[in-house]
Protein backbone atom coordinates (compact mmCIF):
# COMPACT_ATOMS: atom_id res chain seq x y z
CA UNK A 1 0.00 0.00 0.00
CA UNK A 2 1.13 3.38 -1.03
CA UNK A 3 1.75 6.36 1.00
CA UNK A 4 -0.55 8.34 -0.98
CA UNK A 5 -2.44 11.12 0.93
CA UNK A 6 -6.06 12.16 -0.97
CA UNK A 7 -5.79 15.93 -1.35
CA UNK A 8 -9.45 17.90 -0.40
CA UNK A 9 -10.54 20.35 -3.03
CA UNK A 10 -11.98 23.37 -2.44
CA UNK A 11 -12.01 26.14 0.76
CA UNK A 12 -12.19 24.59 4.10
CA UNK A 13 -15.42 25.34 6.24
CA UNK A 14 -15.63 27.30 8.80
CA UNK A 15 -16.68 24.93 11.15
CA UNK A 16 -13.56 22.87 10.40
CA UNK A 17 -11.33 25.52 10.80
CA UNK A 18 -12.54 26.38 14.58
CA UNK A 19 -13.22 22.69 15.86
CA UNK A 20 -10.73 21.85 18.72
CA UNK A 21 -7.74 19.67 17.78
CA UNK A 22 -8.80 16.75 20.38
CA UNK A 23 -12.69 17.22 19.92
CA UNK A 24 -12.69 13.71 17.94
CA UNK A 25 -15.76 11.71 19.27
CA UNK A 26 -13.61 8.21 18.61
CA UNK A 27 -9.55 8.10 17.59
CA UNK A 28 -9.58 7.49 13.76
CA UNK A 29 -8.07 3.56 13.14
CA UNK A 30 -7.33 2.72 16.80
CA UNK A 31 -7.18 -0.80 16.49
CA UNK A 32 -4.60 -2.68 15.00
CA UNK A 33 -6.88 -4.60 12.67
CA UNK A 34 -7.96 -1.72 11.23
CA UNK A 35 -4.14 -0.04 10.34
CA UNK A 36 -4.56 -0.01 6.87
CA UNK A 37 -7.56 2.10 7.10
CA UNK A 38 -7.43 5.47 4.38
CA UNK A 39 -8.97 7.55 6.63
CA UNK A 40 -5.50 7.58 8.30
CA UNK A 41 -4.31 9.53 5.57
CA UNK A 42 -7.55 12.27 5.37
CA UNK A 43 -7.99 14.94 7.61
CA UNK A 44 -10.29 13.92 10.18
CA UNK A 45 -12.79 16.36 10.06
CA UNK A 46 -13.92 14.85 6.37
CA UNK A 47 -15.59 12.42 8.75
CA UNK A 48 -17.66 14.65 10.88
CA UNK A 49 -19.70 16.63 7.63
CA UNK A 50 -21.26 19.28 8.67
CA UNK A 51 -25.78 18.38 8.84
CA UNK A 52 -26.59 19.66 5.01
CA UNK A 53 -22.89 19.39 3.94
CA UNK A 54 -23.68 15.97 0.91
CA UNK A 55 -20.20 16.81 -0.68
CA UNK A 56 -17.93 16.36 2.52
CA UNK A 57 -20.17 13.47 3.50
CA UNK A 58 -20.26 11.80 0.26
CA UNK A 59 -16.30 12.44 -0.25
CA UNK A 60 -15.88 10.67 3.19
CA UNK A 61 -18.22 7.67 1.48
CA UNK A 62 -16.60 7.45 -1.79
CA UNK A 63 -12.48 7.09 0.80
CA UNK A 64 -14.69 4.32 2.46
CA UNK A 65 -16.02 2.73 -0.22
CA UNK A 66 -12.07 2.53 -1.25
CA UNK A 67 -11.13 1.59 2.50
CA UNK A 68 -9.73 -2.49 2.59
CA UNK A 69 -10.95 -2.19 6.04
CA UNK A 70 -14.17 -0.45 5.77
CA UNK A 71 -16.13 -3.84 6.95
CA UNK A 72 -13.48 -3.86 10.46
CA UNK A 73 -14.12 0.05 10.74
CA UNK A 74 -18.19 -0.28 11.00
CA UNK A 75 -17.97 -3.45 13.18
CA UNK A 76 -15.94 -1.69 15.21
CA UNK A 77 -18.11 1.85 15.18
CA UNK A 78 -21.20 -0.46 16.02
CA UNK A 79 -19.35 -2.39 18.91
CA UNK A 80 -18.21 1.23 20.41
CA UNK A 81 -21.72 2.86 19.89
CA UNK A 82 -23.59 0.09 21.47
CA UNK A 83 -26.90 0.73 22.46
CA UNK A 84 -26.78 4.69 21.39
CA UNK A 85 -29.25 6.27 19.52
CA UNK A 86 -29.03 7.74 16.02
CA UNK A 87 -28.13 11.84 18.16
CA UNK A 88 -25.76 10.03 19.97
CA UNK A 89 -23.78 8.84 17.12
CA UNK A 90 -21.57 11.21 15.03
CA UNK A 91 -19.29 10.86 11.97
CA UNK A 92 -19.25 8.70 8.78
CA UNK A 93 -17.70 5.19 9.76
CA UNK A 94 -17.30 2.46 7.63
CA UNK A 95 -18.92 4.55 4.64
CA UNK A 96 -22.15 4.60 6.82
CA UNK A 97 -24.21 7.63 8.58
CA UNK A 98 -25.16 7.44 11.88
CA UNK A 99 -28.94 7.36 11.16
CA UNK A 100 -27.43 3.67 9.42
CA UNK A 101 -25.53 2.41 12.03
CA UNK A 102 -28.25 3.05 14.50
CA UNK A 103 -30.62 1.07 12.08
CA UNK A 104 -28.32 -1.84 11.58
CA UNK A 105 -27.63 -2.04 15.70
CA UNK A 106 -31.67 -1.97 15.96
CA UNK A 107 -31.75 -5.02 13.03
CA UNK A 108 -28.86 -6.63 14.33
CA UNK A 109 -30.15 -6.67 18.18
CA UNK A 110 -33.97 -7.74 16.71
CA UNK A 111 -32.13 -10.59 14.49
CA UNK A 112 -30.12 -11.62 17.80
CA UNK A 113 -33.43 -11.75 20.16
CA UNK A 114 -35.09 -14.38 17.43
CA UNK A 115 -32.30 -16.37 17.19
CA UNK A 116 -31.95 -16.66 21.22
CA UNK A 117 -36.61 -17.74 21.08
CA UNK A 118 -35.53 -20.43 18.74
CA UNK A 119 -33.70 -22.69 21.38
CA UNK A 120 -37.02 -22.31 23.65
CA UNK A 121 -39.02 -23.73 20.85
CA UNK A 122 -35.98 -26.71 19.96
CA UNK A 123 -37.57 -28.50 23.43
CA UNK A 124 -41.07 -28.04 22.45
CA UNK A 125 -41.94 -31.29 20.83
CA UNK A 126 -42.83 -31.50 17.44
CA UNK A 127 -46.59 -32.62 15.81
CA UNK A 128 -46.12 -36.22 15.01
CA UNK A 129 -46.54 -36.46 11.12
CA UNK A 130 -50.13 -38.25 10.33
CA UNK A 131 -50.55 -41.72 9.00
CA UNK A 132 -51.30 -41.63 5.26
CA UNK A 133 -54.86 -41.77 4.85
CA UNK A 134 -55.70 -45.35 4.38
CA UNK A 135 -57.94 -46.86 1.65
CA UNK A 136 -61.73 -47.26 2.19
CA UNK A 137 -62.07 -44.08 3.63
CA UNK A 138 -62.97 -40.20 2.70
CA UNK A 139 -59.70 -38.76 3.55
CA UNK A 140 -58.43 -42.11 1.27
CA UNK A 141 -60.24 -41.16 -1.60
CA UNK A 142 -59.17 -37.15 -0.89
CA UNK A 143 -55.90 -38.38 -0.97
CA UNK A 144 -56.57 -40.23 -4.63
CA UNK A 145 -57.75 -37.16 -5.83
CA UNK A 146 -54.58 -34.96 -4.77
CA UNK A 147 -52.37 -37.24 -6.51
CA UNK A 148 -54.19 -36.84 -9.92
CA UNK A 149 -55.38 -41.12 -9.51
CA UNK A 150 -58.64 -42.63 -10.30
CA UNK A 151 -59.87 -43.35 -6.97
CA UNK A 152 -60.44 -47.15 -5.94
CA UNK A 153 -63.89 -48.65 -5.39
CA UNK A 154 -62.98 -49.04 -1.22
CA UNK A 155 -62.65 -45.15 -1.65
CA UNK A 156 -65.10 -44.00 -3.71
CA UNK A 157 -68.39 -45.70 -1.39
CA UNK A 158 -66.73 -44.24 1.60
CA UNK A 159 -66.92 -40.51 -0.12
CA UNK A 160 -70.37 -41.42 -1.13
CA UNK A 161 -71.56 -42.18 2.39
CA UNK A 162 -69.47 -39.47 3.98
CA UNK A 163 -71.93 -37.05 1.18
CA UNK A 164 -75.17 -39.03 2.54
CA UNK A 165 -74.00 -38.66 6.32
CA UNK A 166 -73.17 -34.52 5.48
CA UNK A 167 -76.62 -34.15 3.27
CA UNK A 168 -78.79 -35.91 6.43
CA UNK A 169 -76.72 -34.88 9.59
CA UNK A 170 -74.57 -31.90 8.76
CA UNK A 171 -71.10 -33.84 9.35
CA UNK A 172 -69.08 -36.47 7.31
CA UNK A 173 -68.09 -38.34 11.05
CA UNK A 174 -70.03 -41.01 12.04
CA UNK A 175 -71.73 -41.63 15.37
CA UNK A 176 -70.14 -42.70 18.04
Amino acid sequence: MSNRHFAIAGRRSPHLVTRPAGGLAFELAPDAGLAGALCAQVEPELFFPEPGNAQSAELAREICARCPVAGACLADALRAEDGLSHRARFGIRGGTSPEQRAWLYLLSHQMEETAAAVPVLAGVPAKPKREPAKCGTRRGYQRHRRNGEDACRACRSANSAADRRLRRTGTTKEAA
